[in-house]
């Protein structure tokens, strides 16, 4: 039967979260390492909604049901994640129209991975590791969150209470991902904001690689929801102003449903604006002010003046982080890094290569998470 037992990974970011899983393949003993599926997609909407009769949703089947009641939808929960300490008096990150934790939100999230792999497996993973920011540095405050949110997920699949829980820094689980040897400067231009560390990488007999994040890892408070929100607000600009005003300062019901889908189109047709330099962005259909269907047109360079100075901010935290020592190969990762000239601005701007141009699995979105996979194998030893 060979090596029966497998672990599971799961990053919980701010806008997607993603799973992988590590096993050992039967035919030659080598560990191997996927993403995990859920709902047909390698991740999903970091989006958890409770409905008045208890039942929670998370991911996809939440952000559709959001449309219609945007107001029961919790997003950017991995944010409040960071200060709470996965007790009961968690700050709430809604308190109208039903309260919810970020450890409920985290919980909600996990659990939907672990289920799906679970269900396709029929055991509970030997290891659950949870990815967390080298920022967080308290270990009472956003690890334990985090943990307590991983245990309480693994109170929904059958074997989970004998699941170990192991936590990783995201810049490790990235390095080990590239792999190689020596340091690397991890980038993580993520959903919230953007994370950069200096990780030390040592590679091993047979390929692996383990890496440490050394101390002074930074935070920059850029990510790609703020360039989201920027967006949304550039087609508000030039749709109808009164619809405009009607979005940006009423508080009934169908102004807040037709932000909600306003933004969650500008989010999906970013992708679009990066591989094709211009994409139409469809406005809300809101009588009276807006009648009928319409488009606003956002091209590359619109881009340039919104994020252009976010983008310095990244670039300076980057130089500073390093200081005098010599420039180390530097990974740019995280869903703006896809975007056209990010990576390259950075690497001219900080005087650092660009690691893993080669692999482009390695700044993959799926690439940390499957990074996190293969170092709990390693921990857990399984494989080769």
């Amino acid at each position: 039967m060979g090596d029966q037992r497998w672990v599971l990974a799961v990053d919980h970011g701010t806008s997607t979260t993603t799973g992988a899983v590590a096993d050992v393949d039967p035919a030659d003993g080598w560990t191997r390492v996927a993403t995990v599926a859920v709902d047909g997609g390698a991740s999903l909407p970091s989006v958890v909604l409770s409905r008045t009769d208890g039942t929670v949703l998370a991911g996809r089947p939440a952000l559709e049901a959001a449309h219609a009641d945007p107001q029961a939808a919790v997003l950017r929960g991995r944010s409040y994640l960071a200060s709470a300490t996965g007790g009961r008096d968690d700050a709430l990150l809604a308190t109208w129209p039903r309260p919810t934790t970020a450890v409920n939100v985290a919980t909600a999230l996990v659990a939907r991975i672990l289920q799906a792999e679970v269900g396709r497996r029929g055991t509970a993973p030997t290891t659950l590791t949870l990815v967390h920011p080298a920022s967080w540095t308290d270990p009472s405050a956003g690890p334990a969150a985090l943990a307590a949110a991983g245990r309480s997920a693994l109170g929904v699949v059958p074997g989970g209470a004998d699941t170990e829980i192991a936590l990783v820094p995201g810049p490790e689980a990235a390095a080990v991902r590239l792999g190689g040897g020596g340091p690397v400067v991890v980038v993580d231009l993520g959903g919230g904001g953007t994370e950069v560390a200096i990780v030390d990488r040592t590679e091993a007999d047979g390929g692996t690689t383990t890496a440490s994040v050394r101390p002074g890892a930074r935070y920059v408070d850029v990510g790609a929801e703020a360039l989201d929100d920027a967006l949304t607000q550039l087609v508000l600009d030039r749709a109808r102003p009164a619809l405009a005003d009607r979005i940006r300062f009423s508080g009934d019901p169908e102004a807040h449903r037709a932000w909600f889908w306003l933004r969650r189109g500008v989010h999906e047709a970013k992708a679009r604006l990066g591989s094709d330099g211009w994409v139409d962005v469809a406005v809300p259909v809101l009588p009276p002010e807006n009648p009928g269907p319409g488009t606003v047109r956002v091209t590359h360079t619109d881009l340039g003046p919104l994020f252009a100075p976010a983008l310095e901010q990244v670039g300076a935290a980057v130089v500073e982080v390093l200081g005098a020592e010599e420039r180390p190969p530097m990974l740019v990762r995280g869903g703006v890094a896809s975007l056209p000239g990010v990576r390259d601005w950075l690497a001219a701007r900080t005087g650092c290569a660009l690691a893993g141009s080669d692999d482009p699995g390695a700044s993959s979105p799926a690439g940390l998470v499957c990074g996190a996979a293969a170092w709990a194998a390693a921990r857990a030893g399984l494989g080769r």
